[in-house]
């Protein structure tokens, strides 16, 4: 029975009533399920003239027509007449998924299914789901139900975990259909996931999970139309993807205005535009009318039955209206209802007036007249959360993006007054942005050095101090001075307002990228910073609540004080105070009882402060998910709640779409299956689990991703902390599949390049950890290896001068036997090794070709003069890749140079007095050694050329100048530690400083080529200059980027794991004007130029084609 909350009492509500509508609606429901549905097939609207359209493999059929699906079947006995089961309070949740006692009430003896989380017993549907749809639907491999990869699932971004029993990948909107029927067959209850970035709790369940994510390029077909007003998107895209899809659409074309998708959340560039969709997600910027319920255009839905609607297809609708009448009946009815009773009409209207997204969007069915159901049905699909039917395709509105932008940060004495500004700015100014900051915020932003440099009144600030990040934009720079000015006179003039330091001209608007993205990168990370800085062992918890912007401040203040009671000491309020949407941070162990009684009072009490006392949304942006399932009937009343119910058991009879989501009457269910965050290792204990880091992950379509692999190995490190006492045999037997699974999904298929760290907000690099693990791996039992290691440490000058003639016997076997014999050899001794032989394939490198260079001296030279130019003298670090490793077989652009050569070559143009370190073919910077986790190995190899490069380059006055970007990443780390002056130049780098301004670019080529920036050069930033050496290169035209975070090559795990550069590279899509592509990492163009079909070679060589020297270059330097 529902109840209903208010001001702290619980009082029941009218069950009765609301079980009348239940059986009504459920009738109605299932005769419309069990209908002849015709889906329309409908293909998606055409490109038209000046659109880009993208295709992959993973599009969905397009059919004429679907065949009527079988009726669903009576509900089990164990179900309500509504079709739902019966939800007892659950007090105990099962230890395998470890969630938390909170009393004994619960009897869990009972293995009877109930359609309740944690209850969901397996009595034989899912075996016969997974019989229905295995082979007939999707292959085997697709379908996983090990105990590891589903326990990987079981988390997303929120601090609920929820083990799913089988997870789908899922490829196309057929598949999808089909398996709908089947669950809805089998009585298997289905949750969508597209990122699994969701806050709320609504991507995890315990019965089926179907992922449409990491699966490759399904779910990723766009098509952009016109100048870009408009892109039809599948569901598996990232937002930030596709807004740089659109700016590419528009420098390709050359369209004048740049546009981008209206809802900007701080996940842009990790969360997909599905669950933007079905989150009805808005962001920083967009506010309300810019958000997914005002700017979506069109959809195509599957519905339980396995029918799809396409919105923008007008035989879809007219099939849909006949096929489904009793469905469109039901939702005619409710907005007839609805738009009848003026009172609940103008709640609705003042409710989405400001941020909501608790419970469905009942605003359908006010804007809309009860004549257009079928606009009602594809608004109300919107921020559902997979409960009402599945969104395979979405044509958007997209918004302008206008160039001219500028932002300030601003601090305020109080909290009233900077919440007071930002009413004033949206009352008075056409101010773009304002993101509020409270005291709490603010000292995790002092962590950030560029930040205390910009804004220094946040250091050691007062409590009660609030700052509010204020962004204006203009169509061109006069618009955007005039709302800049506008801004500055309307906190200059307001009543009451006060500005720390008494000036608000001291926060100045800034034009400057490189200070604008300091501001919102830190607010953009924000959750995750402040998440991050929680103490260990205890999870992060976020709330996301609003009210009309005049209330802001005292709600603010209210909600402070209320952490404060509850002893939440690290508790943080931050958020769109533009929208008067906060979001509040804090930390909280499930360790006991007690402390989740203290977490179950404080929610009581927040909700109470934001629904009752102010009016508010308890989910103004991140959604209801579980989280304030109980708490919608408190905002909404028990009449708009009994038409939600209503609307769901409409569209899903049975609870098979993601129920317990949105709403449960099951008052507790926001403080059950609670996710634990064990301690594992400090390299990895601040993981919040965001999932940010998982795009950039190379295995991310193959076994786990970094987020993944954290969950994984807490929970075997959970395990394994326990007493042999406290192990029951049921956990003894889940720690021994874990430990063997992981073997191959956690350790072997991470790329340990760190580019999971790049993404994420705290910094965290999981790869730091798997190679820790293997270390520790090694050092217990694997003594022959560690002895092999350590002889090739010592002799590795032999070693390195056996690779070049080793490669020249492979080279011309390949040429007499042919590539697929020795591949085919190679594969099987890569099987009987473990993975310890490469695998050949057609682009294996030849052996390289030797150059001479004057090898340096120890004794110290005279600084060079004061000139125009840098100064010419530099060391070359001639790395292990390039001075063993040639061109590829057939590599006529290389014209069988080797990197060193070509490297010769350049210098002589430019007049570069370029020197070779003494014994430089026995050194290595230890990188070979170190990703496999042989660390005495590495930590040997990499002392040993530090110390040869202080002596050789006169203790850092000497710049070094290295071929390969991951071997100078790496032994630029080792060497700042005992000469923190020495000066490192990657191959861009060098020819941007010392070679460029000695040569001519005289013959330029006039056609794009490919780039592929390694990981370690982007995270050394030079992303950008890379890409503007090689535009200089090709006459002005830009290159295409390979698009790739990580090849997955990771030196030389991709030749011993070939499928892990497989997986991370069938996402590389050149097109067929591109010849070739340019690196500065030698194995990365191996595995690019083997999944291309295009060579790869260095960037070295392409400077060195399209230069000459410089006339009087001698004479200048």
């Amino acid at each position: 029975m529902g109840l209903l909350a208010h001001k702290g009492a619980m009082v029941p509500v009218a069950a009765a009533a609301r079980l009348t509508l239940a059986r009504s609606a459920s009738a109605a429901a299932a005769a419309s399920s069990s209908s002849s549905a015709v889906p329309p097939g409908a293909a998606p609207p055409s490109s038209g003239a000046g659109s880009t359209t993208a295709a992959t493999t993973g599009g969905q059929k397009q059919s004429s027509a679907t065949p009527p699906p079988p009726p669903p079947p009576p509900p089990p006995p164990h179900l309500t007449a509504a079709g739902f089961a019966s939800q007892p309070a659950m007090k105990t949740a099962a230890a395998t998924q470890h969630q938390v006692t909170v009393s004994a009430a619960q009897d869990l003896s009972s293995s009877e299914y109930q359609n309740v989380d944690g209850l969901r017993y397996d009595d034989g549907r899912y075996a016969t789901f997974v019989e229905s749809i295995r082979d007939t639907i999707v292959p085997p491999e697709r379908i996983i139900t090990d105990a590891v990869r589903t326990y990987a699932y079981g988390t997303d971004a929120s601090f609920y975990r929820l083990v799913p029993k089988i997870v789908v990948k899922v490829h196309n909107e057929d598949e999808v259909s089909q398996i709908l029927v089947q669950a809805n067959k089998h009585q298997t209850p289905v949750t969508f996931r597209a990122a699994g970035t969701s806050l709320s709790g609504q991507a995890v369940t315990d019965s089926v999970l179907m992922k449409l994510s990491h699966t490759g390029d399904h779910f990723r077909n766009y098509t952009i139309h016109g100048n870009g007003e408009q892109i039809t998107v599948e569901p598996g895209l990232i937002g930030g993807e596709i807004n740089r899809l659109l700016a590419a659409h528009r420098r390709t074309c050359g369209h004048e205005q740049q546009y981008k998708i209206g809802p900007d959340p701080s996940s842009i560039d990790s969360c997909m535009i599905g669950g933007i969709i079905a989150n009805n997600s808005s962001g920083m910027c967009c506010g309300v009318s810019q958000n997914t319920y005002h700017t979506l255009k069109d959809m195509r839905i599957v519905l339980l039955d396995g029918a799809v609607l396409d919105t923008a297809d007008e035989a879809s609708r007219a099939s849909f209206m006949k096929s489904h009448a009793h469905l469109v009946s039901g939702v005619v009815d409710l907005a007839t209802r609805i738009q009848a009773d003026e009172e609940l009409a103008a709640l609705i209207r003042r409710k989405y007036s400001i941020k909501c997204t608790t419970g469905y969007s009942l605003n359908a069915l006010v804007d809309f007249p009860p004549s257009d159901p079928i606009e009602i049905i594809k608004r109300l699909m919107i921020g559902s959360e997979g409960t009402l039917g599945f969104i395979s395709q979405a044509t958007i509105n997209t918004v302008p993006e206008y160039d001219n932008k500028a932002s300030a940060f601003v601090v305020f004495p109080t909290v009233k007054d900077g919440a007071g500004a930002a009413s004033v700015l949206r009352k008075t100014t056409m101010v773009d942005a304002v993101e509020l900051f409270d005291t709490a915020s603010l000292r995790e932003c002092e962590g950030n050095a560029r930040m205390r440099e910009l804004v220094p009144s946040i250091v050691g600030c007062d409590e009660g101090t609030t700052a509010l990040l204020i962004e204006c934009r203009g169509k061109d720079k006069a618009a955007l001075d005039k709302r800049i000015a506008e801004v500055v006179r309307a906190i200059k003039e307001a009543d009451h307002i006060n500005v720390t330091g008494n000036d608000v001209e001291a926060y100045p608007f800034s034009e400057d990228k490189d200070v604008f993205n300091v501001y919102w990168d830190v607010r953009k990370g924000l959750i995750p910073i402040v998440g991050a800085a929680r103490e260990t062992g205890t999870s992060m918890l976020i709330e996301d609540v609003a009210c009309d912007v005049d209330k802001l401040g005292d709600m603010m203040e209210d909600l402070i004080e209320m952490f404060k009671r509850h002893k939440y000491h690290d508790a943080s309020c931050f958020g769109h105070a533009l929208e008067g949407n906060l979001h509040l941070v804090f930390s909280q162990g499930f360790r006991n009882d007690e402390e989740i009684e203290r977490y179950s009072q404080m929610m009581q009490e927040l909700c109470e402060i934001v629904a009752d006392k102010y009016g508010g949304s308890l989910k103004a942006e991140h959604s209801t998910g579980r989280n304030v399932a109980p708490f919608v009937e408190m905002e909404w009343g028990s009449k708009a709640y009994n038409l939600m119910w209503e609307l769901k058991r409409l569209f899903d009879p049975h609870g098979i779409l993601n129920p317990g989501v949105i709403l449960n009457e099951d008052e507790d269910v926001h403080k059950k299956a609670l996710k634990a965050s064990p301690p594992a290792d400090a390299i990895v204990d601040r993981c919040i689990e965001c999932g940010f880091c998982e795009s950039n992950c190379p295995s991310r379509d193959l076994s786990l991703t970094p987020r993944q692999r954290i969950t994984v190995y807490r929970e075997m490190s959970r395990l394994r902390a326990m007493d042999a006492s406290e192990l029951t045999v049921e956990d003894a037997q889940r720690l021994r599949e874990f430990e063997t699974n992981w073997t191959y999904n956690g350790e072997q298929t991470c790329a340990a390049d760190g580019m999971c760290q790049e993404k994420c907000p705290v910094k965290i690099n999981t790869g730091e950890l798997i190679k820790s693990i293997r270390s520790r791996n090694l050092a217990e039992g694997h003594a022959t290896e560690l002895r092999a290691a350590d002889f090739a440490a010592r002799n590795w000058g032999t070693l390195d001068r056996l690779v070049p003639t080793g490669l020249g016997i492979a080279t011309a076997a390949a040429s007499v036997l042919g590539d697929g014999v020795l591949t085919s050899v190679s594969k099987a001794l890569n099987s009987v090794s473990g993975g310890w032989v490469p695998v050949w394939n057609n682009y294996m490198p030849t052996g390289a070709k030797s150059a001479h260079f004057e090898v340096a001296t120890n004794a110290s030279s005279p600084a060079p003069a004061a000139a125009e130019l840098p100064p010419v003298e530099a060391i070359y670090l001639m790395a292990c890749p390039a001075r063993t490793m040639g061109p590829a077989r057939g590599d006529e652009g290389a014209g069988g140079r080797s990197v060193p050569q070509v490297l010769r070559s350049l210098a002589d143009k430019a007049d570069v007095d370029l020197k070779l370190m003494p014994n430089a073919t026995s050194l290595c910077c230890g990188l070979a050694f170190s990703s496999r986790g042989l660390q005495a190995a590495a930590e040997s190899k990499g002392d040993e050329m530090v110390d040869a490069l202080v002596k050789a380059t006169d203790n850092g006055r000497i710049p070094v100048v290295c071929d390969t970007s991951p071997c100078m990443a790496h032994i630029q780390m080792s060497a700042m530690a005992k000469s923190p002056s020495m000066q490192f130049l990657e191959p861009v780098e060098f020819t941007q400083r010392i070679l460029a301004p000695r040569l001519d670019f005289s013959n330029p080529r006039n056609e794009p080529v490919a780039i592929h920036v390694p990981c370690s050069s982007k995270k050394l930033g030079k992303e950008a200059a890379f890409g503007d050496l090689v535009s200089k290169c090709c006459n002005g035209t830009a290159p295409v980027s390979s698009g790739i975070p990580c090849c997955g090559m990771a030196g030389d795990r991709g030749l011993r794991y070939p499928q892990l550069t497989a997986s991370s590279l069938q996402h590389l899509k050149l097109p067929d004007n591109i010849k070739d592509g340019y690196s500065t990492s030698r194995t990365c163009e191996i595995s690019l130029s083997n999944h291309s079909g295009k060579h790869f070679r260095s960037v070295l060589y392409l400077v060195d084609e399209v230069t000459t020297p410089k006339k009087s270059s001698s004479a200048s330097a």
